[in-house]
C-alpha cells in the first residue's frame, strides 16, 4: 500500500476570533497539533506534510489528503483547534479505503462541512 499524505498548509491565517499561539500562523498551529496527535496514535497511519501555500487563503486554513490511486479530498475553512480530532479520525478512514472514497455517512462532522473539492485520482501513465 502507497504512502497516504496529509498536506497542511503552515502558512494559513485564520480569522481574527482565534487567539494566535506564540506568533504562529493558524496554519502552523494546525500542523503542529496534528503532528502531536499522529505521533501518541497507536498507528502511524498518514505522513504529515507541511507546505507553504496551498492557495485557499480565503479560506483558510487548508488541507488535504492525497495518496497514489486515491481520491483527494481538500478541506478548507478548518479550525487550528477543534478540527484536529476529526482530522485524525479521517486520516485512518482515509489510509483504510482502498480508493480512498469514505463513505459519507461515516466522515467525522469537520470532513462533512468543510470539503471544499474532491479530485479523482491521477490517470496512470503508460
Amino acid at each position: 500500500m502507497s504512502q497516504a499524505t496529509l498536506l497542511v498548509c503552515i502558512l494559513c491565517r485564520f480569522s481574527q476570533t482565534e487567539a494566535r499561539q506564540a506568533g504562529l500562523s493558524e496554519g502552523q498551529a494546525l500542523c503542529d497539533r496534528l503532528k502531536e496527535g499522529l505521533e501518541t496514535s497507536s498507528e502511524a497511519c498518514i505522513r504529515l506534510q507541511p507546505v507553504r501555500c496551498m492557495g485557499a487563503c480565503s479560506h483558510a486554513c487548508t488541507a488535504a489528503f492525497m495518496a497514489p490511486n486515491k481520491v483527494t479530498f481538500i478541506l478548507s475553512q478548518l479550525s487550528p483547534t477543534d478540527s484536529v480530532p476529526d482530522l485524525l479520525e479521517f486520516s485512518h478512514q482515509y489510509v483504510n479505503a482502498s480508493d480512498g472514497k469514505v463513505p459519507y455517512k461515516d466522515r467525522p462532522a469537520t470532513i462533512k462541512q468543510n470539503i471544499h473539492a474532491v479530485l479523482p485520482p491521477l490517470p496512470h501513465q503508460p
